[in-house]
């Protein structure tokens, strides 16, 4: 087995950390500043739309599995889900068979805020597409399914 030299990983470790960079940069101040600015002229954090959008389509939740899936205690679960109540975007009932058990589930409000933010994501990705010449897309294409295969590889699978 032929051993690398120190000159290529140095030159791709560094290539790593400008990538990761990049992305981080991406994320976290172009994407979250516009999608923050339209989220609070909605009335939402981007906490609050995560919440909502944990809920769409898969069925009323427990509010211990809602904090589980969010990954955050329950009485934080529980103080986001007062406010989206308050604003009508979600509701809770009571198990009828263990009255211990609170299901929450999105209102049609709630299912069209949800709605909302996914069009206001489509269309600034969209803009940002725009810019991009047919190359360009075709290689962003090929570096996505390289990501994607590279996920696949290194995060668990979820179980059946």
């Amino acid at each position: 087995m032929a051993t690398r030299t120190t000159a290529p990983t140095d030159s791709r470790s560094l290539l790593q950390e400008q990538a990761m960079e990049g992305l981080d940069r991406l994320a976290c101040r172009q994407w979250r500043q516009g999608a923050s600015a339209h989220m609070d002229r909605r009335g939402l954090s981007l906490h609050q739309l995560h919440l909502l959008r944990s809920l769409q389509g898969v069925g009323p939740l427990t509010v211990g599995q809602l904090a589980e899936r969010l990954q955050v205690s329950m009485p934080s679960a529980s103080l986001m889900l007062d406010r989206l109540e308050e604003q009508g975007l979600t509701a809770r009932t009571r198990d009828a068979e263990d009255r211990r058990l609170v299901h929450v589930q999105l209102t049609e409000k709630g299912e069209a805020e949800v709605r909302a933010a996914a069009g206001f994501k489509r269309e600034v990705v969209g803009r940002v597409l725009a810019h991009f010449s047919q190359g360009e897309l075709q290689s962003l294409l090929t570096v996505l399914g390289a990501v994607e295969r590279a996920l696949e590889e290194v995060l668990p699978q979820p179980a059946p």
